[in-house]
C-alpha cells in the first residue's frame, strides 16, 4: 500500500465527516486511533470504507500524544504503508493535493526525498481567510514522509513532536522538501475555539517547555492580516458542517 493516512482523535465527531471527505481521496487507506472518545468518533471512522483499522484506547486516560503516534506508526508498518500522511481531524488538505500526490511520490522516489512539508494555514473568522502576518505566514509542517521500517528512533517529546523518525529529522537538509500545497486548520476559525486551544496548551505546557514562543499569540490579533484562499487552492468539503453547526 503506497500511502496511508494516520489520525489520532478524541471526541472529534464534529470534524470527522469533513476530514474523511477531504483526506480519503488522497490516500489508499486510513488508520485511526480513537483515544477514549465519548462521542461517535470511533463509529464514524469504522464505518468509512477506506479505514483499514481503528485502534481504541479506553476512556479516562490522559492524552498521550507520543504513545498514540507511535501506535499509529507501528500499525502503518504492519499494513505495509510505503508513505504516511499525518493530518489532524480539524485540518484540511487543499483540493489539488489529492490530484498531485501520485506525482509527488514518484518525484520523491526519483530524487531520494523522504519527507515533505506543507504550508500550514490557520483559518480565521471564516473558511475563506487565513492569517498571514508574522509567525502565521511562516508556518509549515512535515506531515508526509516515507515509512521505512529500518528507522526506529523517534522524537521523545510529549508535545509538538515530529511524527517522522529521527533518522529523517536529522537529515532534513538533504532528504526533506517543501510542497506548495496548503494544509488548512479549522480550529482557529471561531474565537471560542481559539481560546479553548490556548487554554489546552497552557494547561499541558505551562512553562512553554515545548514551544519557546509560548501560546499567547494564539489569541492575539494585534497587527492581524488576512489572506483570501484563491479558488484553485480551496479545499473539500466546500460546506463543512464543522464550520456551520
Amino acid at each position: 500500500m503506497r500511502l496511508v493516512a494516520l489520525l489520532q482523535a478524541r471526541n472529534e465527531q464534529r470534524f470527522l465527516p469533513g476530514w474523511l471527505e477531504n483526506v480519503a481521496p488522497a490516500v489508499d487507506g486510513i488508520i485511526a486511533l480513537d483515544d477514549g472518545s465519548e462521542d461517535a468518533t470511533a463509529e464514524i471512522l469504522a464505518a468509512h470504507p477506506k479505514v483499514l483499522q481503528v485502534i481504541r484506547n479506553p476512556a479516562g486516560q490522559p492524552w498521550n500524544e507520543r504513545g498514540n503516534q507511535m501506535a499509529l506508526i507501528k500499525a502503518g508498518r504492519q499494513h505495509g504503508a510505503q508513505w504516511v500522511l499525518c493530518v489532524d481531524a480539524d485540518e484540511r488538505l487543499e483540493q489539488r493535493f489529492a490530484r498531485d500526490v501520485a506525482v509527488i511520490l514518484d518525484d520523491a522516489d526519483a530524487k531520494g526525498i523522504e519527507a515533505y512539508s506543507l504550508r500550514f494555514r490557520e483559518l480565521w473568522n471564516d473558511r475563506s481567510h487565513y492569517r498571514k502576518d508574522g509567525i502565521w505566514g511562516r508556518k509549515a509542517r512535515y506531515g508526509l514522509f516515507r515509512n521505512d521500517i529500518r528507522q526506529t528512533k523517534f522524537d521523545p517529546r510529549p508535545l509538538h513532536r515530529y511524527w517522522m523518525p529521527l533518522e529523517i529529522v536529522t537529515r532534513l537538509a538533504s532528504v526533506g522538501a517543501h510542497l506548495p500545497h496548503n494544509l488548512y486548520h479549522l480550529r482557529m476559525v471561531f474565537a471560542e475555539d481559539r481560546h479553548a486551544r490556548y487554554q489546552r496548551y497552557v494547561t499541558m505546557d505551562p512553562d512553554s517547555r515545548y514551544q519557546p514562543q509560548g501560546y499567547d499569540y494564539l489569541v492575539d490579533e494585534t497587527g492581524m492580516e488576512l489572506a483570501t484562499i484563491p479558488p484553485d487552492r480551496d479545499f473539500l468539503p466546500l460546506r463543512d458542517a464543522a464550520l456551520f453547526e
